[in-house]
């Protein structure tokens, strides 16, 4: 049974209005929207990701993240808000610097990224036909800030998060199980919603016209 045609991740760093671009996407094209729900994983298993934790037991929280999202995601097509580049690139950003090489801790650390890893490219290779990366300039509401049931919105913490998943992107991109995928970037300076939108309306026709289908979209 092949792949459907369109199955889209939006990834980046918090604040940088993914979800609102995915679900605009949805109801312009009738693509389903598949919610992450990650804040409901975390809350299900006691995680709360403001906490004062250890950077295992940050390790730990992406794991438990990773495994009920990455069988999570539907067969048919979708646009998500939340792809395995994200949660590899959210491991990574708790490596504590002064990891002793050898140490107990840096065994865990390194088996446990590892295996997240070779999750991560077996989700991505079955799971999805787009991969597009939503970079921002940064630009935060009140509202954004006040929130406590997502990652720090500190700039340099969203700077640091942004530049790991490009370079997981590009890590990702050159797997050759991951051929079959497209890899994109919005540009920084894209930050007008409809601009966003009309970008991934030229993914999403230029899928359906390759297989000889025609869209109806709302542009």
């Amino acid at each position: 049974m092949s792949k459907p045609i369109f199955q889209l991740g939006l990834t980046g760093a918090q604040g940088t209005g993914k979800t609102t671009l995915a679900k605009n996407f949805s109801e312009c094209t009738g693509i389903r929207y598949f919610d992450a729900d990650v804040r409901g994983i975390l809350k299900r298993n006691g995680f709360d990701c403001r906490a004062s934790m250890s950077p295992f037991e940050r390790f730990k929280m992406q794991e438990v993240i990773a495994k009920e999202l990455f069988n999570s995601y539907p067969d048919d097509n979708f646009v998500t808000d939340r792809t395995p580049v994200d949660v590899v690139s959210y491991a990574l950003a708790y490596v504590p610097p002064d990891l002793v090489e050898g140490s107990e801790l840096e065994n865990e650390i390194s088996l446990a990224l590892f295996d997240l890893i070779s999750k991560a490219r077996k989700t991505l290779a079955e799971k999805f036909s787009h991969v597009v990366l939503v970079r921002s300039g940064f630009a935060t509401n009140g509202k954004d800030a006040e929130r406590l049931d997502r990652g720090s919105m500190s700039l340099a913490y969203r700077l640091k998060i942004e530049s790991l998943m490009e370079g997981e992107l590009f890590r990702f991109a050159n797997f050759p199980s991951m051929e079959g995928i497209e890899w994109r970037c919005i540009p920084r300076d894209m930050t007008d919603l409809r601009k966003r939108q009309k970008s991934l309306f030229g993914l999403y026709e230029k899928s359906f016209d390759s297989f000889g289908y025609t869209t109806d979209t709302a542009h």
